[in-house]
């Protein structure tokens, strides 16, 4: 009965630690038969090195050695090793069964590392292609994108001309018709005094508008210069209270201002403030209802000491009840020439620039602004409410 063959924990070794590996790789691609004695067999390679073999061979518990070289155009791939544990002559057909499955076995490695290589060159075209996918994808979104605001710029910039062209339009007929009127003989003093109120009202409209186009454009290029001073934000509201008071009697809309009791001192450039409140009591005016009440409350927000740019922060709320603001215009709402539609179908004074141009002073003065919109109690009301954060120190 054959022997128990020893255990080998490890059959991985370099060729350059086998002797017998370097012999059967120098030979000519032809069957390496090892023999201890040659009489067995002819064509056998002697070998007495048996110390310079890999341990895996075992050549003493395993005498007899076939190596069948695998092979590809001349290129050998490695061997199928057959070993016995008694000498013994490897018949011809045996050999040639060998041969046969070496082919076979060569043939498959051949396939199989052919079929890593495409798969490998697939997967990496596979990747390229859809990396090259993503950015045309990429590139596609990007240049919809484009697209679509230059569309938004384009109808924006129509928006404009339009109302611009409108709201210059007006004046200039008001004031071409008082001249032909004053141009009239006869006319008395009383006809006269109102058709130059109307040219001094129309003109002083035109210049308004030119002003706020030239203001827009030099804060959005920096080149409006501040001017930081200690402002009294209770005095200054006090001021516009009065004025809007008297503005707002014909409509019978009242303002009720709410301050706290501490004074309100800010350092910051007192021209853009009186603007900015100006311009959201003149948006509130126009959109609220008639003989209704406009809020303007006034808090002061302690920021944490922890905090080493800590500074307190002065939050100004307005809030009116009227005709509201849609939801999808809350975002555009202090977009340049951008009106509402409620502003367009009622046919609103105001050419869409004063929100644009509080924006822009909020910003430069280091502030925020928000708006938002809801419905009351009243299902054809909505409160509008406009939220203004400025800091004390400019």
């Amino acid at each position: 009965s054959p022997s128990v063959l020893p255990t080998v924990s490890n059959q991985s070794f370099w060729l350059s630690e086998c002797a017998l590996c370097q012999q059967a790789f120098s030979r000519p691609s032809s069957p390496f038969i090892l023999s201890s004695d040659p009489a067995f067999q002819p064509d056998a390679v002697k070998f007495d090195a048996e110390g310079e073999a890999a341990v895996a061979f075992d050549l003493k518990s395993l005498p007899a050695l076939l190596l069948m070289p695998l092979e590809s155009q001349g290129t050998i791939l490695g061997f199928l090793v057959f070993q016995h544990d008694q000498p013994r002559v490897w018949q011809p057909a045996e050999l040639e069964l060998v041969q046969l499955v070496s082919a076979q076995v060569s043939t498959a490695i051949i396939q199989a590392e052919t079929l890593r290589q495409v798969q490998s060159l697939v997967e990496k075209r596979t990747a390229e292609l859809r990396e090259s996918l993503a950015v045309q994808a990429k590139l596609y979104d990007r240049t919809r994108h484009q697209l679509d605001q230059l569309r938004q710029l384009n109808q924006a910039r129509d928006e404009f001309l339009s109302t611009v062209s409108h709201e210059l339009r007006t004046p200039l007929t008001s004031m071409t018709l008082a001249i032909r009127m004053l141009r009239q003989m006869g006319l008395s003093a009383e006809r006269s005094a109102c058709y130059l109120d109307i040219l001094e009202q129309q003109c002083a409209q035109e210049t308004s508008l030119i002003n706020d186009l030239l203001g827009l454009q030099e804060l959005e290029s920096n080149q409006i210069a501040m001017s930081p001073q200690e402002i009294d934000l209770k005095a200054l509201i006090h001021d516009l209270t009065q004025l809007f008071q008297q503005k707002w009697s014909a409509k019978g809309l009242t303002l009720e201002v709410k301050l706290p009791r501490r004074s309100l001192r800010l350092l910051s450039d007192r021209n853009s403030l009186h603007r900015i409140l100006f311009e959201l009591l003149t948006n509130a005016g126009k959109y609220a209802d008639p003989n209704s009440c406009v809020q303007l409350h006034v808090a002061l927000k302690a920021e944490s000491a922890k905090h080493q740019s800590a500074t307190n922060q002065i939050i100004v709320t307005l809030r009116n009840v009227g005709q509201g603001i849609a939801p999808d215009e809350l975002p555009l709402i202090f977009d340049k020439f951008k009106r509402s539609q409620v502003a367009t179908q009622k046919a609103v004074q105001g050419t869409g620039l004063g929100l644009a141009l509080v924006k822009s002073l909020v910003l430069h003065l280091n502030g925020d602004i928000s708006a938002s919109s809801h419905c009351t109690d009243d299902a054809h009301a909505f409160a509008t409410c406009f939220t203004l954060t400025l800091p004390q120190t400019f």
